[in-house]
This record gives structure tokens, C-alpha cells and sequence, in this order.
């Protein structure tokens, strides 16, 4: 008999390559509603979105788009790393950590069925749940950190019994080893993908077999982005991955040999373009990104920036210039010569969106980017990008999100001190910029 295949439950959006989200994200809930150092997430086709409060005991629930949690639901639970959520509305929660807690309620998985409001245990399990999935035959797969392996269970199966999907119970980094794996997914091909915590490595086990393949991080044979504690993975329409490197704060996007930083990309941190510790991540239909931000005890939200993959209505701007011996001078690097001659201009834009800044020059000049203002005697601070015109054939190029609600400050200076001469800025995107030189530093 043919295993009854699922629709999914979860969102899978599709991209361009091009594809960005606004890096400045919407805080969705915080540590009063969700507790500290939250863990588990999941958002369904419906885009209701589901985390736990462990502190309270309690699965939150938020349906369409409320502020507020529109259902919580108390369980007897330790600590739940991971939940997943089924099309009719049963959710699964690791309560397996018996490390920590060990009582008669861990050491388990468990589903609330939602039209009981009751909760059974579903798989039996030695250490907490790090990663949570149920594939398209409805097999439950859990991640645990200790003995490192992946087990699973057909849930269909009256006996309650599990397999191992990968790792073999003890740590190591062979191709059969995992050590401390987290987060997990599994394709519509029954492909698993782990994320191999402490090799600091995205695993790849092809249905039914034991060894795996590094497609990402530490010995992957396209190793060209390192990889810091690992903790989850999700694919996209087209299987482009999104991992959530978690020390090293940040969110990548990886196929092949096109792999880059798409959220966090300025280092750890509370702002609203940071993140600490993150910790598992989860789309909306729409493509939005929502991360447990870990240490900060947060929710955040990044929007998908639809606009980014239509390049049919690239609009250019120009401002052009020149610095002479009259431009007022300063240290370009806060220290030492103070003779760089610099121009401030103040990039505004109608539209907040990524733009690519790129000069014509006959000198070799240097470009930072400022937030809301720039000190020439501290120009280090509010420092957002600087780039120089070595970077690309004797051109400056700069990509960067230009907020329209924030006094962009873009200042050109040179390589080399006492250097004087004309220049130009182009500035591309899909909306017109205009400029304006700032007086306070004629």
C-alpha cells in the first residue's frame, strides 16, 4: 500500500536570485509575551504563527495578524525546543530534554490534538528535540543533541517505535556523524538536511542512506562562507537554503556557489538590523522572514522586498562634483593626517529600498554612508557602509538599503591626502534619488 501523502503545512516561497529583504526588522513580539530565550517557531499556510513560553508553560498562537497571542494553550512541558504544525491544526512539541529535566513528562514528543484540546505522547526520545519536522508520508523526525543522531517514526505506525535517519549515537565528523545536529528539514524527495551544530556544517542525507554530504560550511567543496554553530535550516521554492548561523548572528542564503548574508550582516547586537543568538526561522506566505532572536527574547519580523527582483524599470541618478583645495579637510580614518578633502551630500530617496551607489572619477576616492548624521572629528559614528574606488577597477561600488524615513549622509573623500579633482555618483534602483549638498560643511 502507497504511504498517504500530505500536503505541506508550512510556507515554501518562491524567489528571484536576486531576491533581498529590508534588514531593518519589525520587532513581532518580545520577552513579555514570549518569555526568555525563546526557542521553538513555526508559521503555517494560513500564517498563523505558533512559539512556546516556556516559563508559563504555554503555546502561543497569533491568527491574522493580531498583535496579541489570539489562543494559548497550557501543556505540562519542561522545555520545548521545537514545535511543527500539521494542516489540521495539531501541533507537535519536543518535551524530550531529560538532561536538564528529568521527570515523568520528558523524555517524549507530544501532540495537542486540536479537536480534544487533549495532548499524547507521539515518540519517545532521549534528549530534547533541537529540530521538529513531519515529512510528506508522515514520518516525524526529531534532531537530538545527544547521542547526536536523527531518529524517526512513521506516525501511522500503531507501535511506537523509531529509526535512525542519520548519525550514529556518538560525536564526530565523518560523513555518518553528526555532533550536536539542531535544526532539520526534509524535501519533498525525503532528503534531510541537518544542521550540524559544532562541526559548524549543513549535512545532506539523500533518502534512506546513513552518509552524509557537506553542502555548506566546513568541508563542503564550495566551503566559501564559514559557518559558527549552525542551528536551523529551511528550503525555499527553488531549494535555495536558508541557514540560521547562529554565532555568528546572522541569516544566509546559499545554492551552489551563490551564497551571501541576507539579515544581521553588521555583527551582533539589539538593533533593529541585528541579532544575538539567533535561533530557528520561519516564512509567512508572503516571504517574509520571522527569527527567534534568541538573546535579545525576541520575535523579529524582515519584510520580503518584492521589488527587488523587477529589474525591468531601473531608474539612474547622477550627481556630479568636484573637490578642490577650498572643500573643508579632515582625518578620513579618525587619526593621523587631517588634509583629506570631503564633499557631504545627503542621499534622499521616496522609497525604502536597496540601491547600488557606483562613481566616475579621476581620482581615487573613498565613500562612507552615515545615518542620520556625520562628524568630521568622529567619523566613525553612525557609520552604516564605506567603500573605496579600489574595490572594483579603480571604481567605487556600493550596494546599500537607503531608508526614506532617515537622513541618508553619503561623504566622498580621497585615497590619499591633498588630492583634489572631479568626480561622479551614480545611484541605480527602482525609484528616482535626489541630492543635496550639505552646507554646515562648506
Amino acid at each position: 500500500m502507497k504511504p498517504f501523502i500530505l500536503a505541506l503545512s508550512f510556507n515554501q516561497p518562491k524567489f528571484c536570485r536576486a531576491a533581498v529583504w529590508n534588514p531593518y526588522g519589525i520587532t513581532f513580539s518580545d520577552e513579555i509575551t514570549i518569555g526568555y530565550h525563546p526557542q521553538a517557531l513555526f508559521i503555517n499556510m494560513n500564517n498563523t504563527v505558533y512559539t512556546v513560553n516556556n516559563k508559563k508553560k504555554q503555546i502561543l498562537i497569533w491568527i491574522n495578524n493580531s498583535i496579541n497571542p489570539n489562543k494559548i494553550i497550557s501543556v505540562n512541558i519542561s522545555i520545548s525546543y521545537s514545535t511543527f504544525v500539521t494542516n489540521n491544526g495539531d501541533i507537535y512539541y519536543d518535551n524530550g530534554d531529560t538532561y536538564y529535566y528529568n521527570d515523568n513528562e520528558s523524555g517524549r514528543v507530544n501532540k495537542w490534538i486540536s479537536n480534544t484540546n487533549t495532548s499524547v505522547n507521539v515518540m519517545n526520545v532521549d534528549a530534547g528535540c533541537m529540530g521538529l519536522f513531519i515529512d510528506i508520508n508522515d514520518t516525524l523526525y526529531c534532531s537530538t543533541y545527544d547521542p547526536h543522531k536523527v531518529i524517526k517514526r512513521w506516525l501511522n505506525d500503531s507501535e511506537m517505535i523509531s529509526t535512525t535517519a542519520a548519525g550514529t549515537g556518538k560525536s564526530g565528523n565523518a560523513s555518518n556523524e553528526l555532533y550536536y545536529p539542531m535544526g532539520i528539514f526534509v524535501d519533498i524527495n525525503l532528503d534531510l538536511y541537518v544542521a550540524d551544530a559544532f562541526n559548524n556544517r549543513i549535512q545532506l542525507f539523500k533518502q534512506e542512506e546513513l552518509n552524509g554530504t557537506t553542502i555548506v560550511g566546513q568541508g563542503s567543496s564550495y566551503n566559501i562562507i564559514s559557518l559558527r554553530f549552525p542551528s536551523a535550516i529551511v528550503l525555499d521554492a527553488d531549494k535555495y537554503l536558508f541557514i540560521v548561523d547562529r554565532n555568528n548572528h546572522r541569516i544566509i542564503r546559499s545554492r551552489s556557489n551563490d551564497i551571501r548574508c541576507i539579515i544581521g550582516c553588521d555583527g551582533e547586537g539589539s538593533q533593529s538590523h541585528q541579532l544575538s543568538t539567533p535561533i530557528t526561522l520561519s516564512f509567512d506566505s508572503y516571504g517574509n522572514i520571522f527569527i527567534i532572536d534568541g538573546a535579545n527574547n525576541r520575535i523579529q519580523k524582515f519584510d520580503f522586498l518584492p521589488n527587488s527582483c523587477d529589474n525591468s524599470s531601473i531608474v539612474l541618478s547622477m550627481y556630479s562634483s568636484e573637490l578642490t583645495r577650498n572643500h573643508p579637510s579632515y582625518s578620513r580614518t579618525g587619526c593621523g593626517l587631517s588634509n583629506y578633502y570631503f564633499e557631504a551630500i545627503q542621499v534622499n530617496v521616496n522609497e525604502s529600498d536597496y540601491y547600488n551607489l557606483n562613481s566616475k572619477s579621476s581620482i581615487n576616492i573613498y565613500g562612507y554612508m552615515y545615518s542620520e548624521n556625520f562628524y568630521p572629528f568622529g567619523p566613525s559614528t553612525n557609520l552604516i557602509l564605506k567603500n573605496s574606488d579600489n574595490s572594483s577597477k579603480g571604481q567605487l561600488q556600493m550596494r546599500i538599503f537607503l531608508q526614506s524615513t532617515t537622513a541618508n549622509i553619503f561623504v566622498i573623500t580621497t585615497y590619499d591626502p591633498d588630492v583634489s579633482g572631479t568626480f561622479s555618483i551614480v545611484v541605480s534602483g527602482l525609484n528616482h534619488v535626489t541630492f543635496e549638498r550639505l552646507s554646515e560643511y562648506l
